[in-house]
Order: structure tokens, then sequence, then C-alpha cells
């Protein structure tokens, strides 16, 4: 097999694999998996998921903060809609990639490190 041929035969698989992952949008687009309400601020929340993260909140019209959460192949896994919602916060968690043992989250939405 030539070094050409050899090379597409491992790109190609990586590229569906991507081209199968969602966007933000999409994402946000489906209804919630998932619903938090806790005491902790939206501020508080969205910073503790931005820092486990490595990745910037996005501040939408709604008043919404979304802090995206990617796959090792950059596709969009969850997304943490962070709403202020009197003292504390709402959280609606959508997910769009099945799999996912990612749990550094789960601290930022008052549930346990452990599942």
């Amino acid at each position: 097999m030539s070094s050409k041929a050899f090379r597409y035969t491992q790109i190609l698989p990586a590229l569906l694999l991507v081209t199968g992952c969602a966007t933000t949008n999409k994402i946000l687009r489906k209804e919630p998996e998932e619903v938090f309400r806790v005491a902790t601020s939206a501020d508080e929340v969205v910073k503790c998921l931005e820092v486990n993260n490595n990745k910037r909140a996005i501040e939408r019209a709604d008043g919404a903060r979304v802090v995206r959460i990617r796959n090792g192949y950059g596709g969009v896994e969850r997304a943490f809609s962070v709403y202020p919602e009197g003292t504390g916060s709402r959280i609606e968690v959508r997910k769009d990639f099945l799999g996912g043992m990612l749990i550094y989250w789960r601290p930022c939405v008052g549930l346990s490190p452990k599942p």
C-alpha cells in the first residue's frame, strides 16, 4: 500500500466521526435532558464549568450563558445553559454524544463527583 493510500485510510474514519459530531446550535435546539436548580449563583456555576473545561461561556440573547464540553474529535458532547434564578441558578444540560465519562462538571451543578 502506498503511503498516500495509507494516509487516507487513517484520515477518512476520523473525518466521518467529526462530520457526525453535533454543533452547538443543533444541541441547543433539543429539549434539556437534565435540569438542575442550585443555590450557587450563575456566575459561580459558569466559572466552575469554564475552569474545569478550559473554555469560555457563550452569552445568549435569552440571558443564558452556555458552556460547551467537546469530545476528543472537537464535536460538542454536552451543552450547559446556565440561567440566573433568584440568588441561585438553573442549569439545563443537553447531550448529543451517547458516551462520555467526563464527570468533572458534576460538582459545578451540585452533584457528587462520582456518578
